[in-house]
Parts: structure tokens; C-alpha cells; sequence
């Protein structure tokens, strides 16, 4: 299994595991049995519920828009994943290890369009996946993402990464740009051990450092502080 580091914007490389094209294409098939399930099922209530014209068409759309969307919506709301991809601990990430936007969810689906092993018995995506550094299919290829086994050596959470998902989102300290990634790593190291030992001393502490190096005054309390100031350093590293 190919193994992948990722350099992240905060001068951390995290290692993935990328996922081989055995693994995919079990996955694969879990989510195509799911998809013939909703198939038989929609046939078997249109065939008792509904005839002639009628059932013709409710079944067309019962299973042109499920089967067609099962892939977008499936791994957007399971972020990144689907019910296959889960069995297989197997997700999609973006490369740089975070969750994929919407727009790179698209990319990925509008290429399995072509893709599909319905379309030209699969050699598309099998030659793609064979020649690509990362096992990437050309999907992944073109949007930027991955599939890695989620049973990696690192992740983001091991990092100061905080995923800022409000597209609206507005800083409260352009201060924090005045740290470097190794004193926020240490914040976040710090502000982890306070909240896993319930130590609000240490958190006030490091609150306080921080307030006193950055020159800053606030009303929050000291983890909505250290957790806002992560959340700045994202937006401010990450915004294009």
C-alpha cells in the first residue's frame, strides 16, 4: 500500500495511506449492491402499486435520480465517504488531508460519468488508478483528492487544522499571524491536555501568555480564546 505524505499549510507532513484499487473496487461493489437493493425495491412497489404509464414513470425517477446522485450525496453528507467506502475504512480527502468542498465533490462526480465500469468496462478509472502516484482515479486527478484508508499514522486533528466551514467566516485577531506554526502547534498541544485532564488552570495560563505576547484584550474565556485564535490562523493561512 502506498504510503502518502501530505505538507500541510502549517509546515506539517501528515501521513495517509493510500487506498489500493482492490480495496476500491470492493467498496465499489458494496455501494453497486446497495444501488441493485433500491433497484428491486422500486420495481416491486411500482409493479404492485402503480401500472401502465404511471408506473413507468415513477420508476424512471425513483431510480434515474438515486442511483445517478448516490455517489455525490452519499459522500458529501458522510464527508467523503459512502456506505462502501465506511465497510472498507476508506475516505475522501482533499490534498491536504482535509475534507473536499463541494466543488471538488462535483469534479469527482461529473468524472465518474466517465469512469464508470458500465463505460468502457472500467479502463478508464483502472488505468488511472494504476499509473497515478497516489492510486488516484482521473477524478481525483483533475479535483485534487484522494482516497486513503482512515486507519492512518496521522491526521489533522493531530495538527493546529480547524476546518472553518462558514464561508462568511470573519476573524477576531489578525494578531495571530505574528506566531509561527510551532508556537501554535504548542497552544494546541497545550489546549488538548486541558481539555482531556479538565485542567482550566493550565488553559488560563496559556490564555494569558498568549493575550500578553499578542498584546490582546478580550472578554471571551480562555478556551474560547486559544479555540477562536485557531480558528483565525485557519481562515488566514487557508482563504485564497
Amino acid at each position: 500500500m502506498t504510503a502518502i505524505k501530505i505538507p500541510t499549510a502549517f509546515n506539517i507532513d501528515l501521513e495517509f495511506e493510500a487506498a489500493d484499487i482492490s480495496q476500491r473496487f470492493v467498496a465499489w461493489l458494496i455501494d453497486l449492491g446497495i444501488r441493485i437493493a433500491w433497484l428491486i425495491l422500486v420495481w416491486i412497489i411500482a409493479a404492485s402499486s402503480f401500472s401502465g404509464t404511471t408506473g413507468n414513470i415513477f420508476a424512471f425517477w425513483a431510480i434515474a435520480l438515486p442511483l445517478s446522485l448516490y455517489f455525490l450525496v452519499f459522500e458529501v453528507l458522510m464527508r467523503g465517504q459512502t456506505p462502501g467506502k465506511k465497510a472498507m475504512s476508506l475516505k475522501v480527502v482533499s490534498m491536504l488531508g482535509n475534507p473536499p468542498s463541494y466543488s471538488q465533490h462535483m469534479i469527482r462526480w461529473v468524472f465518474r460519468i466517465m469512469e464508470s465500469p458500465f463505460i468502457l468496462w472500467g479502463v478508464i478509472p483502472i488505468i488511472s488508478i494504476a499509473r497515478s502516484k497516489y492510486n488516484q482515479r482521473l477524478g481525483d486527478v483533475v479535483a485534487g483528492t484522494i482516497v486513503v484508508n482512515t486507519r492512518t499514522k496521522s491526521s489533522l486533528n493531530d495538527t493546529i487544522f480547524r476546518e472553518v466551514s462558514q464561508t462568511d467566516y470573519q476573524p477576531h485577531f489578525p494578531q495571530i499571524l505574528r506566531l509561527s506554526d510551532k508556537d501554535l502547534n504548542k497552544v494546541r498541544e497545550l489546549m488538548d491536555r486541558a481539555l482531556k485532564s479538565g485542567n482550566l488552570e493550565l488553559a488560563a495560563k496559556v490564555s494569558y501568555r498568549v493575550r500578553d505576547v499578542l498584546k490582546i484584550e478580550t472578554e471571551m474565556d480562555h478556551m474560547q480564546f486559544l479555540e477562536t485564535l485557531l480558528n483565525d490562523y485557519n481562515y488566514y493561512v487557508t482563504k485564497d
